[in-house]
Formats: C-alpha cells, sequence, structure tokens
C-alpha cells in the first residue's frame, strides 16, 4: 500500500498550485506590512489559532476557500476527549492524561505516533475546559466511555449538544472581538494558490486568488496551514492510502490542498498507512464516491444482530455480535473492495429490531426499508431463492448456499463456527434478502509531517522556515494510528490550535 507520492505526481493533482509552487520573492518586496500569523483554513484548529495570537496581540489575517468559516464544524458531531478536565472532578471521575494516552495507544495497538499524541492528550483538558467555560456545553449524561468507538477506560468522551455548531459558536464568540478590534482579519471565498518561500526554503507569505479571479501576495511571518484534508478529493485519496474513495460524505472543502502546498514547499505526507474504513454505508448509487443514504452500523450491545455478514465470495468473515466497532473495521478492511452484504430472511425481517439508520439527510422507517427492497433500490436485493439472491447482489453462489447451511446448523447445534451467541433465528423463511455495506470515510488518514512544536519538516527531519501545521492537515493516522479513538481528531484540532496561538508561533 502506497502512503507518500512523488513531489511531480502530488502536485499534478492540483495544476494551478504546481504552477506557482517555484515562486520565490524576497520578503522585503512584499506589497504590504507582513501579518504576524496568516491562517490558511478557518476552522477547528485555525480559529482557535487567530484567537489565541490576537490575545498576545498578533495581527492576524484568516484566509477561507468556504464563504464562511467554520470548516468540518458545520458536518462534525463535534465529538471530544480530554482527561483531568474539571467536568470529570465535578462528576467525581479520576482520569489522567497518561491514562488516555495508554488507551489510545491500546486502540491503535500502539500505531499512533506517540509525539504527537503526547503533544494531543497531555494538553486537552486545558482546551476542553476553555470551551466548557466559555459556554460550550455537552449532552446531560457526558463524559462518557463511548459507544460509537471503541470504549476508554474511563468517562472522557463528550458530545456537544449541537455537534461541531456547538464547538463553532464558542470560537465565533471568542473571535468576534479580536475581529472588531482590528486584530484579526478574515478573508472568505479566497484560495491560497502557492506558499512564497526566500531562497533559503523559509515561508514569507502567501498568494491568493479570490472568487473574481484576482491574484495577491500577502506577506508574513508565520504561516499556519489548517486547510484539513483530501476526503473530497477521490484521486489524492486513492493515492495517499491505497484505497477507493467510495462515499461522498464530507466538507467539499476538504481536497487536499494543504498537503499540495506543503510538499512544494519541501515537506512531506505520512500515516496513509493506516488506512481504515469505517463499516455499513448505504450508497445511492455505484458511481464512485456517490452519497451516503443510510447505514447499518452494528453496535451489538444495543442491537444484537439477526444477520449474518458475508463478503463476494459468499463467506462469512467475522462474529457478528462481537461488541467492537475496531473489529469490525479491521475485519471489513481485509475484504475485497472493503464491501460485504447483511443477509436475513422474512421472518428476520419482519421479528428483528430496524438494522438500517438514516445517514447525513434525515432517518430511515421500517417501511423505508421494504419500499427499498420493492423497488430495487441500489445495494438493496431481495429474492425468492438464495439462488437468486446470490445472483442478483452478486455475490457467489455456491459459497452463499455452502455459508448459509452452515450458519443454520451451527445455530440449531448451538455451536457457530465463529463462536457467535446470538443466534435467534436460522435464515429459511422466503423471500431471502441482502444488503450491500460500502466503507466510507469521514476523515483521511495520511497527513503532513510535523515536528513537536507543528513546524512542517522535510524528510531529514528539518523544518521549514516559518510553516506551521495542524488539524486534519496531520492526518488521522498520526492522531490515531490504524484505529478510531472517540474525540481523537476534534480535540487535538483545537488543542494544537490553541498551543500554536498561544506558545509555539514567536510573534514579536
Amino acid at each position: 500500500m502506497r502512503n507518500t507520492l512523488s513531489r511531480r505526481r502530488l502536485l499534478s493533482l492540483f495544476g494551478a498550485t504546481a504552477g506557482l509552487s517555484a515562486l520565490k520573492v524576497d520578503a522585503r518586496a512584499a506589497p504590504d506590512t507582513p501579518w504576524d500569523l496568516l491562517v490558511v483554513g478557518g476552522g477547528n484548529a485555525g480559529l482557535p489559532a487567530a484567537i489565541f495570537a490576537a490575545e498576545r496581540g498578533a495581527r492576524v489575517l484568516i484566509v477561507e476557500a468556504a464563504g464562511q468559516i467554520g470548516g468540518t464544524l458545520w458536518l462534525s458531531s463535534g465529538q471530544m476527549s480530554a482527561a483531568g478536565t474539571k467536568l470529570q472532578a465535578a462528576k467525581g471521575i479520576e482520569d489522567s492524561p497518561q491514562s488516555h494516552y495508554d488507551d489510545i495507544m491500546r486502540i491503535s495497538k500502539g500505531t499512533a505516533d506517540p509525539q504527537i499524541m503526547r503533544l494531543a492528550v497531555f494538553n486537552a483538558a486545558e482546551t476542553f475546559d476553555w470551551l466548557m467555560d466559555n459556554g460550550f456545553d455537552v449532552r446531560d449524561e457526558h463524559p462518557i466511555t463511548g459507544t460509537t468507538h471503541e470504549p476508554y477506560s474511563h468517562a472522557r468522551y463528550a458530545w456537544g449538544k449541537d455537534g461541531g455548531r456547538s464547538i463553532l459558536r464558542v470560537l465565533n464568540e471568542q473571535l468576534q472581538p479580536h475581529i472588531d478590534a482590528g486584530r484579526v482579519s478574515v478573508l472568505t471565498s479566497t484560495e491560497v494558490t502557492a506558499l512564497v518561500q526566500s531562497e533559503d526554503g523559509t515561508v514569507t507569505g502567501v498568494v491568493t486568488r479570490d472568487a473574481t479571479g484576482s491574484t495577491r501576495l500577502h506577506s508574513a511571518r508565520n504561516t499556519l496551514l489548517t486547510c484539513g484534508g483530501y476526503a473530497s478529493n477521490a484521486e489524492m485519496f486513492e493515492q495517499l492510502e491505497g484505497a477507493r474513495d467510495y462515499a461522498d460524505v464530507s466538507y467539499p472543502f476538504s481536497q487536499g490542498v494543504g498537503i499540495t502546498l506543503s510538499v512544494a514547499a519541501g515537506g512531506y505526507v505520512r500515516g496513509g498507512e493506516h488506512h481504515l474504513p469505517l463499516f455499513g454505508g448505504t450508497l445511492a448509487s455505484d458511481a464512485y464516491p456517490a452519497p451516503m443514504i443510510g447505514s447499518a452500523r452494528p453496535w451489538p450491545p444495543e442491537r444484537p444482530p439477526w444477520e449474518i455478514y458475508v463478503n463476494v465470495r459468499g463467506e462469512r468473515f467475522l462474529r457478528e455480535d462481537i461488541a467492537s466497532h475496531d473489529a469490525h473495521e479491521q475485519a471489513l478492511l481485509a475484504q475485497p473492495d472493503e464491501r460485504c452484504w447483511v443477509v436475513f430472511d422474512e421472518e428476520i425481517f419482519s421479528r428483528a429490531p430496524q438494522l438500517v439508520r438514516g445517514s447525513f439527510s434525515g432517518g430511515w422507517t421500517q417501511e423505508d426499508v421494504r419500499f427499498a427492497f420493492d423497488d430495487g433500490m441500489n445495494m438493496f436485493f431481495k429474492a425468492d431463492s438464495i439462488e437468486e439472491l446470490a445472483a442478483a447482489a452478486q455475490i457467489d453462489r455456491d459459497g452463499l448456499l455452502a455459508t448459509i447451511a452452515d450458519y443454520n446448523r451451527g445455530r440449531a447445534d448451538g455451536q457457530d463456527r465463529f463462536g457467535r451467541e446470538h443466534l435467534p433465528l436460522p435464515i429459511a423463511k422466503a423471500p431471502f434478502y441482502a444488503i450491500q455495506l460500502q466503507s466510507w470515510l469521514l476523515s483521511t488518514y495520511a497527513g503532513v509531517a510535523v515536528d513537536d512544536t507543528l513546524r512542517v519538516i522535510r524528510k531529514d527531519g528539518s523544518a521549514i522556515g516559518n510553516l506551521y501545521a495542524a488539524g486534519e492537515l496531520l492526518g488521522a493516522g498520526q492522531f490515531m494510528g490504524r484505529s478510531y479513538c472517540g474525540g481523537m481528531l476534534v480535540t487535538p484540532a483545537l488543542t494544537f490550535g490553541r498551543l500554536l496561538g498561544q506558545e509555539f508561533l514567536e510573534l514579536a
């Protein structure tokens, strides 16, 4: 699996950026007074960096490609995790950053980046407390150990009542006084097309292009890239992670521009080898990447499985009632095209709790699911026999017949070959059903390499002068390795933005 790109290949994915990548300008020739901090991307990491830098008296410019600041916080569920917070203390929960670190290394099986993780978790509580002190409101029952990812050993997982917008509301309220005072300026609907470097490689500013096509040079003492990942750039996704991008569910401005800019400046990308799909997407079409219309993402403690899961060979590939999201995700990773089918019969369909849930566009009822089968909706298959079902869903017929017979025998004997314990009904009563489930991701695993103060680095470990990076641009692979750890995308982004504005940047 490839996890790096040649400089020439990566730049070819962004023709306009590549055309400007070699631009060299003497900082003394810049047309305006240099900004103390120029932030590329006004989201999870960029906004707190601007807020805390402005508190130190810095002049800050935020350049945002979208028409409004906020980035993925507009779509995010706003999951956070931090150890040793005031909220935990108020609820009598004893926790520590070391325990948080140990949990992530356990869940990721040692694949998370130790340096990045320590920086994130040992500074997370201060970030979380700052948000809470300024109006961030979490769900009443939180913090919890977690249900949508592998659980933590302590209750440190907390969601905003209004998802990511709960966080964005606080950030906007903290940013506005600095905008009003003239310490922070914001350019929206404006792209950064190139980093400007002096002869020694130090970054001295950026070139922007606005919605009218006008370009401008902005000089800066510090440039911070916080412009997200590449989840909406299918070609870059496949190049960096070695897998296809099947589901179109991400922020449209997550195009990987920060990666292209960093590589053009001499940086490099790491972490793509940790690619791990989410389980259970149902898509609107097979014209990938396709919109996601629903999901069947199992969590056995809440909804034990009545069905079986098979791959294209018709084989089961995991114990369906294992109480581990990670087990499901790792098993899906090993299947051809990261694809599987959930298979069941009429009696299971009639008696089991609903399996398919809505995605981001609304909920599903059981009647909706029946309509999907009857109408022949993409990925929903119904037939009067197992043989016909296999043909319709393009699953190996002999494999599916053998698997269902084996499952039914094991259920009757109470000896399932995978050790499954929840075995309520056989798969025996026509009609028979299959739903194709496809991998999907909201975030991306490869990211820009940085040092312990978030300076963008070259492969030899040397830092590129005045260039920093934070947020999803660093890649989920550095924060979580080959795993999903609750709250470990939003929280590190906010934390790293705070640390940059508060401590790391030389603003004087």
